[in-house]
């Protein structure tokens, strides 16, 4: 498996670049975002500072069990709070990989009546079977994003040992750090080198 660790200061200049398409296509101001969690949790907050827009709602759904292991479907776990009927929507994500996940939200949100909805995410991977509206480059790499460091660590190191890790792009001072902080990540390694 390939792999790239994009770092906070990439993915604010693709956000960047994101937000200028999006301001460039787009004639009215959008008059929500809706976040998808968890993944495009970092990346809405980001679009909503860098499109101004204050209305920012959040939903969930569940596809991805591990790195590079799906579920049979995506599903809804969590539902919007609040009302998009009639209003302009950004639907927020960092990666449209399958695309699954994000024609059922699409889907989800269509029902809920808006105005109009569309999709912006960072990454695209070239199989995926809905093309985001807006988004800023594409890859065929499993990406490791500077927000969730910790998880890939723990899943990676849990199946394949320390050793997997010097193959991520994940800056070395963040592993060590995170080595630090979690014990179970040290007696996890200790028995993999032992």
């Amino acid at each position: 498996m390939k792999f790239i660790a994009p770092s906070w200061d990439e993915i604010l200049s693709k956000s960047i670049r994101l937000a200028e398409k999006i301001r460039k296509g787009e004639k009215n101001q959008f008059d929500c975002i809706v976040g998808i969690s968890r993944g495009g949790l970092a990346l809405t907050r980001i679009m909503s500072d860098l499109l101004d827009v204050q209305d920012v709602m959040i939903t969930k759904c569940e596809y991805y069990t591990d790195i590079g292991e799906k579920s049979k479907k995506p599903v809804i776990t969590q539902k919007i709070q609040g009302s998009i009927v009639g209003k302009k929507v950004l639907v927020v994500d960092d990666v449209a990989d399958s695309g699954e996940s994000l024609i059922v939200i699409r889907e989800y949100l269509l029902s809920k009546r808006p105005a109009e909805a569309k999709i912006a995410t960072i990454f695209i991977k070239p199989w995926c079977k809905l093309i985001p509206d807006y988004y800023t480059a594409k890859t065929d790499a499993w990406i490791i994003f500077p927000w969730e460091y910790y998880e890939a660590i723990k899943s990676l190191s849990a199946t394949n040992g320390k050793d997997i890790l010097a193959k991520t792009n994940i800056p070395p001072r963040y592993i060590e750090m995170l080595y630090k902080m979690d014990r179970s990540l040290r007696m996890r390694w200790k028995k993999t080198a032992g």
